[in-house]
């Protein structure tokens, strides 16, 4: 279970790094707003990288909610079936 979750925070971790990066270019290109270009600087690019970051822990935390409820109902049907035999 720890496994599975070092990888996927560090899948997680990967992906913000990439979507910060690309964040930002949209910002800056796509959009024409070069009032983004100060965020091309490493402080720039760490502050998109946090919020990008936290933003995917709190996602992945609301969509695994009803998730984690069923796998704790599971965990106390097989303890009260194993307390049975």
């Amino acid at each position: 279970m720890k496994k599975r979750f070092e990888k996927k925070l560090f899948y997680t971790f990967l992906f913000s790094l990439v979507s910060a990066l690309l964040l930002i270019i949209h910002g800056v290109f796509l959009d024409l707003d070069f009032s983004q270009i100060q965020r091309l600087s490493l402080e720039g690019f760490i502050f998109t990288f946090i919020l990008v970051f936290v933003g995917l822990l709190i996602l992945e935390k609301i969509f695994t909610l009803s998730e984690d409820e069923e796998i704790l109902n599971l965990k106390k049907r097989v303890k009260k079936l194993e307390r049975k035999k």
